[in-house]
């Protein structure tokens, strides 16, 4: 299977319609692909800020973030919030700090899918795990974005149409969940035992793949012509 890592050229093709170029613009947690439009920076490896301007440090989970209320035109993260134990202060600093913004994670359809991430152990056997290891949330978008914490019981969940999700796959859009938003973040942490009784229950089984048919609908709506 063909993997689709990194930023998707159609993303910024879209976003150029909301930023003008006088707007001043912050990424956060830049990586090794700095986003174009981006005027200012923050994250927390040394290594961005040597190489990047306008770079301040952020602990994103737990600091309020060194800028002023609505300082920014619009803030831009990529895959940067499903890595934090804490992406609730993220989003209302980012709410805060700007006007209007865009965040990319990766889907829940990749998240469930057992190919995204293949390792070898002692043995040399290729180890198929669903996701990305390091992440810990489900994040998807039905008008909010939702945050369900991503438990190791997901190895063990069963798919009625598993294939769906690799030739969901095939296209680079489907890899990632979209969010754009102005003046406050809108978010809903999905909780045990409020939102569904336990890892291995069928309520959490259910929201996982509500996360996957919400994320397909939103795409295709929001990327139709790329999409034909």
């Amino acid at each position: 299977m063909e993997k689709y890592y990194g930023p998707i050229t159609s993303t910024y093709d879209y976003l150029s319609k909301y930023i003008k170029p006088t707007d001043k613009v912050l990424e956060l947690g830049p990586g090794n692909v700095p986003f174009p439009h981006a005027t200012h920076f923050c994250g927390w490896l040394d290594e961005e800020q040597k190489k990047l301007p306008n770079y301040k440090m952020v602990d994103f989970s737990k600091d309020k973030f060194p800028y002023e209320d609505k300082e920014f035109d619009f803030v831009y993260a990529r895959h940067v919030l499903e890595d934090l134990y804490n992406p609730f202060n993220c989003m209302d600093e980012m709410s805060r700090i700007a006007k209007a913004g865009f965040i990319e994670c990766p889907s829940p359809i990749a998240e469930m899918c057992k190919d995204v991430e293949n390792w070898k152990n002692d043995k040399k056997d290729t180890l198929k795990w669903r996701g990305y290891q390091h992440h810990h949330y489900f994040v998807w978008n039905d008008g909010q974005l939702n945050f369900l914490h991503k438990f190791p019981t997901v190895e063990y969940i069963g798919l009625s149409d598993e294939q769906m999700i690799y030739n969901a796959l095939k296209h680079p859009v489907h890899w990632n969940s979209y969010y754009m938003w102005k003046d406050k973040i809108e978010y809903k942490h999905l909780e045990h035992p409020r939102d569904y009784f336990s890892p291995n229950s069928l309520e959490y089984g259910n929201l996982i793949v509500k996360g996957i048919r919400n994320t397909l609908d939103n795409n295709i709506s929001l990327f139709k012509d790329i999409l034909k």
